[in-house]
Order: structure tokens, then C-alpha cells, then sequence
């Protein structure tokens, strides 16, 4: 297969012409190719062309998705999948990723633990059912979890619950249904029944 032109489309594309077919490449992808006007390469360099120009797409998604908000590796692998990408060529990128440290599930998971806890007052349990849903595995939520400070998790409990009692404290509640509902209330945000107690009281 001989290359009879080359012709750049816009900014980020550029279409090879061949004797009898054609190729269109990202602008990257035909820059690293070194390809020429008059080459001849054969089937097989073709083929591997087109996948090294499915493979940029995909991490160019996968960027995009990232520069957003950081994903798990689950989380990002669902969402590339419902690309209808190839599975061999979203597990090539995703291991590209983790390898250049693009995408790290502790990282993660100290980061979403972090905002919800302090920023949103969750609960240790809401933040492992949130996680266990991005598809992290309930053994590495555990260990991350476990170094987090007691503390944190009174002082969100405490900073919903003077929220929460200064609403219901309007509505004129005798104390045993002021505490009932407070109690309700925090029990619906994930905080066990001791430290509930202890917010209470």
C-alpha cells in the first residue's frame, strides 16, 4: 500500500490516502507514525495504525472524564465501556493510566473520603456504601477508612446535628420527640446508634 496524499482536516485530524483505501489519523498519532507521501506500508502496519489511533481517543476521553473529577478505576473503566470501546484497548489505557499515576484508587479514596466527611459531615458508613457503588473494593475502603480519626466522624455527626436542632427547635417538639427526630435524622445519615446517643445527650 502506497500513500498517494496527505491532507490535514481541521486541527486535530489529518486523511491518508492510499492506492486503494484510506486512513484518517489524530495529528498525533500521524506526527509519532513518521508516515510520508510515496511510503508503502504494508497490512499489518495499517491495522496496527488504526488501533494506535482508537487507543488516543480512548485516553483522550479518559482525560477528559479525569479533568472533570477524579474516578476510580472502575468507575472510569464503566464509563469507557459505555463508549462501546474495545475491552482489550480500555484495559491498555486504563493500565497506562495507573502506571503514570493518572488514576490511583487510594488516591481516591483519601480524596472522596476527605470531602464527604468534612465537607459534607457523611458518615464513615454513607462513605463505604458511596465507594462500594464506584465498584472499590470493601477491604481497601476498610484500610483507608480505619486511619481516619475517630473524631472526624463525631465532629460530623455534631456540626448536622446543631444544624438539624435548630430547625426542629422552631417546631416547638417536647424533648422526648426533639431527641426522636434528631435521633431519626442522624440514624438516616449512616451514624451508629452509640455515637448518636452520645450527639444527643
Amino acid at each position: 500500500m502506497v500513500i498517494t496524499r496527505i491532507v490535514k482536516k481541521g486541527k486535530s485530524d489529518v486523511t491518508i490516502y492510499f492506492n486503494e483505501s484510506v486512513l484518517f489519523l489524530a495529528v498525533e498519532v500521524f506526527l509519532k507514525s513518521g508516515l510520508k507521501k510515496g511510503d508503502e506500508i504494508s497490512e499489518d502496519r495499517f491495522s496496527l495504525l488504526i488501533e494506535k489511533n482508537k487507543l488516543f481517543h480512548i485516553k483522550q476521553r479518559a482525560f477528559r472524564l479525569l479533568g472533570r473529577r477524579q474516578h476510580s478505576t472502575s468507575e472510569l473503566r464503566r464509563k469507557l465501556w459505555n463508549k462501546d470501546y474495545e475491552q482489550k484497548l480500555i484495559d491498555e489505557v486504563i493500565e497506562d493510566l495507573q502506571k503514570n499515576d493518572y488514576l490511583d484508587d487510594n488516591e481516591f479514596i483519601r480524596a472522596f473520603v476527605a470531602e464527604k466527611s468534612k465537607a459534607k459531615n457523611w458518615s464513615s458508613k454513607k462513605i463505604k456504601a458511596e465507594l462500594f457503588k464506584r465498584g472499590i473494593a470493601s477491604k481497601l475502603i476498610d484500610e483507608i477508612l480505619d486511619t481516619q480519626n475517630k473524631s472526624s466522624e463525631n465532629d460530623s455527626a455534631m456540626k448536622l446535628a446543631n444544624k438539624k436542632y435548630e430547625v426542629l427547635l422552631k417546631r416547638n417538639l417536647e424533648a422526648k420527640d426533639l431527641r426522636n427526630k434528631l435521633s431519626a435524622y442522624l440514624f438516616s445519615k449512616g451514624f451508629e446508634y452509640d455515637l448518636i446517643k452520645d450527639v444527643c445527650n
